[in-house]
């Protein structure tokens, strides 16, 4: 998808799932912005939205680079934590 734009259908045999399953998934992208998709005639593609692709791509590799410097559990309440 970041090359071309897919088509439902293709996507399912691609990925090896049904359609109501993965409708749910590429509504859930888009709506987060992650896809753009456009209508021609029946068939709907889908594309990635690369500027908002590539802010995922940048927040999840600043997440695993800093994840191991994280405490594994913060206490709000010094009294009981101290």
């Amino acid at each position: 998808m970041r090359e071309q734009e897919l088509c439902v259908c293709d996507l399912c045999d691609r990925l090896n799932v049904r359609q109501s399953k993965l409708s749910f998934h590429l509504k859930t992208l888009k709506d987060a912005g992650i896809l753009r998709s456009r209508q021609q005639g029946k068939w709907i593609y889908y594309s990635l939205n690369l500027p908002q692709f590539a802010i995922l791509e940048q927040y999840l590799s600043d997440l695993r680079r800093f994840s191991p410097m994280l405490p594994s559990r913060v206490c709000m309440d010094d009294e009981r934590c101290g």
